[in-house]
This record gives structure tokens, sequence and C-alpha cells, in this order.
């Protein structure tokens, strides 16, 4: 059964990291746990990647791949 259809190369990226941490958040874990291995007992759902997939096309408008930080 598959529960999202997040790519594999996404998984990795940006999109992968958001949808982790909106199923962390949704699975009533705290904000100040996101940086343990935690988040990655949470599965995210379709509607967190979908919502990952576009924060991150928003937040690459301000900093687009390849560029470097300031």
């Amino acid at each position: 059964m598959t529960t999202n259809d997040i790519t594999e190369t996404e998984v990795f990226g940006p999109v992968g990291y958001l949808a982790t941490c909106l199923a962390h958040i949704r699975a009533g874990h705290p904000i100040e746990e996101l940086d343990t291995g935690l988040v990655l007992y949470v599965t995210p759902t379709q509607t967190e990647v979908d919502q990952a997939r576009h924060m991150a096309e928003i937040l690459a408008e301000f900093h687009p791949a390849g560029t470097e930080t300031p």
C-alpha cells in the first residue's frame, strides 16, 4: 500500500525534509524534536507531500538551486 507518491529524488531533498517535518508535527511531536532521528518514524501523507512540494517551490523562488547563500 502506497502512502504517498514522493519520488526517491524528492525524499533526499527539500520536499522530503519538509514532508517529514509536517508528518512529525501532525503526529503530535514537538517542533524542538525536528533535529532528532525521531522524525524518520512518521510517514508523510499524500497531503503533506503535496504541501511540501508547494512550500519547496515557493522557497526555491527566494533561493534558486545552485546559488550561493550570501
